[in-house]
């Protein structure tokens, strides 16, 4: 039996050229990301029909359509959208092809009313007919801008007095008329995103340089990258992190290490041209306020690149007196550490990775 229901399709375009031409692990990280961020955005209680790669499809049983109601649900996805995608472009700590081109992805929406049935495959259930179809159809138009709610006739005239101008465009299944908003302007309604901060504890406890033979974007892939951790820190008996998130400032993880959790922040401070600067703080050492520890990295040939390794401390009122100790211990542990990394990194794992 049909019913009349509301067809709606968040869709995020740019899509199919940021997977194709970034790096495939921290594209599929943030597609992920927006897509969960707009599903947790649907305010309006939309059933979800299917996730379709880049795109969502949702419908709403009902006879009545309140589009003020459907305005403002677009209206709260794309702001939380860009709002997500201003995070890459201030607080990003990855420079991969996916991370630094995340800005470019946009986000339009199809909203479309009409009769739909209902097929069951192996127990699963989802929307069926021909709306459904001029729905997915109407992704494909001919409008001039990157960033729309597109609203077709029916949908328009469920209003009692429509101002919008409807355009027309002839399908394989007839023609269909629709209006269309532009949404761009919606990114004023987006709050500042506070630059890094430059918050680096005064104590330098530790400065060593090595020079690892790979590509520096390979080299900073490995050093903040959560999943490869364990492979070149000694020590660490488990790892706790948002395995569905890209590592960027303000990210936390939990490693227990000799039977003691310690919680570590992903921070970053200044850095020269052509360096890449990655770091984690915590205030889990006992006796400091602060540790911080930062990752250098300077392309100086084409294979060849200098890490060097920093730790910054503040220290309680006591915590002064065991600053040689924890110097002593801190430069042990980072000689371990980079050398497995550089054995690591020297090996060509990212490149194996990626291709595996």
């Amino acid at each position: 039996m049909t019913q009349n229901a509301i067809l709606f399709i968040p869709d995020i375009s740019g899509f199919t050229e940021f997977v194709h031409h970034t790096d495939i692990s921290h594209s599929k990280h943030i597609i992920t990301e927006l897509l969960e961020l707009l599903l947790d955005k649907n305010e309006i209680k939309l059933e979800l029909a299917e996730i379709e790669g880049d795109a969502l499809f949702f419908y709403k049983l009902q006879d009545i359509i309140e589009l003020n109601q459907i305005e403002q649900q677009i209206q709260e996805m794309y702001v939380a959208f860009h709002k997500h995608l201003k995070r890459y472009e201030y607080q990003r700590i990855c420079h991969c092809g996916a991370c630094s081109s995340a800005y470019n992805l946009n986000l339009k929406f199809v909203v479309h009313y009409g009769e739909i049935d209902f097929i069951k495959v192996k127990g699963n259930e989802k929307p069926y007919g021909s709306a459904v179809i001029q729905a997915h159809r109407l992704l494909k138009n001919s409008i001039p801008i990157k960033e729309y709610a597109l609203f077709t006739e029916n949908v328009i005239a469920k209003r009692l007095e429509s101002e919008e101008p409807l355009n027309s465009m002839n399908y394989d299944f007839g023609n269909i008329s629709f209006s269309y908003k532009p949404l761009n302007h919606l990114k004023s309604q987006i709050q500042k995103i506070d630059p890094i901060p430059d918050n680096v504890p005064k104590h330098k406890l530790l400065e060593a340089s090595f020079i690892v033979h790979t590509k520096i974007l390979d080299l900073y892939e490995i050093v903040s990258n959560f999943e490869f951790r364990q492979l070149w820190t000694n020590g660490i008996d488990k790892l706790e992190y948002e395995k569905n998130k890209v590592n960027r400032v303000g990210e936390k993880h939990r490693c227990l290490v000799n039977n003691r959790e310690v919680e570590q922040t992903t921070i970053i401070k200044k850095k020269e041209k052509n360096q890449l600067v990655y770091g984690e703080m915590t205030t889990d050492i006992p006796l400091t306020k602060k540790l911080s520890m930062y990752f250098i990295l300077e392309q100086t040939e084409e294979n060849k690149v200098k890490l060097d390794v920093e730790v910054y401390a503040d220290f309680t009122p006591l915590g002064v007196f065991i600053k040689p100790i924890l110097k002593k211990n801190l430069k042990k542990v980072v000689l371990e550490n980079a050398k497995a990394l550089i054995l690591l990194a020297e090996t060509d794992f990212i490149e194996t990775k990626l291709n595996s």
